[in-house]
């Protein structure tokens, strides 16, 4: 990551209600849900504006069929929209196979902030 642009983890925190200077001003959200093979699969979409311009999207993809996992498959992904005023955000995308992986990811970002 260069020096001029700044963390998609800085975003993702303030998404999901951590503190930091990224200010959310609105957001909006899709639902959409299809049936695949023998399972219904729900996309949820919301893209977060913020006050310096950036707008971010957060997706998760989730299907019913039964899982004994504590952390079951999920998808998730943020994906930078609009820059604003931003210089650059990296990485312009992240996906997650489940929301342990982001959550961890969200910690490691988090600790390395301070």
């Amino acid at each position: 990551m260069s020096n001029a642009s700044e963390a998609l983890a800085a975003y993702a925190r303030a998404i999901m209600g951590g503190a930091g200077a990224e200010r959310i001003i609105g957001r909006e959200e899709r639902r959409e849900s299809w049936r695949e093979a023998d399972c219904e699969v729900s996309l949820r979409q919301r893209d977060y504006s913020f006050d310096n311009g950036v707008v971010i999207r957060r997706a998760i993809e989730v299907d019913d069929y039964p899982s004994e996992l504590a952390c079951s498959e999920c998808w998730i992904t943020y994906e930078v929209l609009e820059l604003g005023s931003s210089p650059g955000i990296e990485p312009e995308r992240k996906s997650f196979d489940n929301a342990c992986r982001e959550a961890y990811w969200l910690r490691y970002h988090s600790a390395s902030a301070i």
